[in-house]
């Protein structure tokens, strides 16, 4: 049964009057009823602008907010919002069917800036195909499950970018390794030992960019897994590239992302610390680090995402919509796995017996 969709953006065809979609890897959007091709006049941003995020803290009624409408799932709780090209809607996660009566407006900060999609649905299968063939130890069966038992959704995934420029003052010790004898006859040995010096100076460093991904659907660890997303190919938020994709709701507000973001830099920071203090160890015994000229913006990554079951459990898989990078979680053949221990263990038993003769 199809659902009702959504109110939102919706581009008629100039030439049926048919609902446009995206057509990913060009700038037009295209009509699956009579083939029409419509471009749609954009650029790559040569000038990426950032908003001051102090600025924004501090009045944030201001913000460049805009009722949206909003559907959560009954089943998964993931939010997304969706336009009127959708014929149907599923979870993009769950793949539980969504309808009008589970949707909600908010207001929210609209995305800057986004990467459109570049590879078509189609191209997918040779890239989960190529993937799948890498996992040895994946049951037979699974190739065919993973490709065919649920379509691709392409979903553009919300995530936050943050600058900021960092002045540290530290303080800590230098440490430097030597060795010496000790005892005689028997009990002679050689000792490692340190010798620690103080040690204290200045770090000054920029922060571009730190990502942080703002998704309930899909967790940092897969966004990094898929990583090396083209930010210089970005365009200026339009939504007639989102014409035909889902549009996850952002769950991380500014702030959260921004406090994310600041344990990155202060681990780099660290890093860098420790890199000036030298020597074979190091001890940070403090570190005062004041952030200045903080800058933010919200951007949409494009992913593609499928799921499947198999024995029972559902599985889900997530492809890079701009390189074709893929990623998942998968079940192991316990026959496969066992006959690789055995022939581990009957190869070193040969081994054992050929050093033996």
């Amino acid at each position: 049964m199809e659902s009702k969709p959504l109110d939102s953006d919706s581009y008629p065809c100039m030439n049926c009057g048919a609902a446009l979609k995206y057509k990913p890897g060009t700038t037009c959007l295209h009509c699956d009823y009579c083939g029409t091709d419509t471009p749609i006049d954009t650029k790559v941003a040569d000038e990426v602008r950032e908003s001051d995020f102090q600025q924004y803290v501090q009045s944030f009624e201001k913000l460049n907010l805009h009722a949206t409408k909003v559907i959560t799932c009954r089943k998964c709780g993931a939010e997304s919002t969706f336009d009127e090209s959708l014929k149907s809607v599923a979870c993009p996660y769950c793949c539980t069917p969504l309808t009008e009566p589970d949707a909600h407006e908010e207001r929210l900060i609209q995305p800057s800036y986004l990467l459109p999609f570049k590879i078509r649905d189609n191209e997918l299968p040779a890239y989960m195909s190529s993937w799948l063939e890498k996992r040895w130890f994946a049951p037979d069966k699974l190739k065919s499950r993973a490709l065919y038992a649920n379509s691709f959704q392409g979903v553009y995934i919300p995530c936050w970018t943050y600058d900021a420029q960092t002045e540290t003052d530290y303080k800590g010790e230098r440490g430097d390794t030597y060795t010496v004898v000790t005892g005689s006859g028997k009990n002679r040995r050689t000792e490692t030992r340190v010798r620690w010096s103080y040690a204290a100076g200045h770090i000054s460093l920029f922060f571009d960019d730190v990502m942080v991904p703002a998704s309930r659907i899909i967790n940092p660890g897969i966004m990094d897994k898929i990583n090396n997303w083209d930010t210089m190919n970005m365009v200026e938020a339009d939504n007639r590239f989102l014409s035909g994709f889902i549009t996850e709701k952002y769950v991380l507000n500014m702030t959260t992302g921004y406090n994310i973001a600041k344990s990155k830099m202060e681990e780099d920071i660290r890093y860098a610390i420790r890199q000036a203090i030298g020597g074979d160890r190091q001890r940070i015994n403090s570190a005062k680090t004041s952030f200045h000229n903080i800058k933010f913006k919200l951007i949409l990554l494009p992913v593609y995402m499928s799921s499947y079951t198999y024995a029972g459990k559902r599985y889900h898989f997530f492809v890079n919509g701009r390189t074709g990078r893929v990623t998942g979680d998968r079940p192991y053949s316990v026959i496969k796995i066992t006959l690789a221990v055995i022939s581990v263990i009957i190869l070193i038993t040969l081994l054992a017996l050929f050093a033996g003769m």
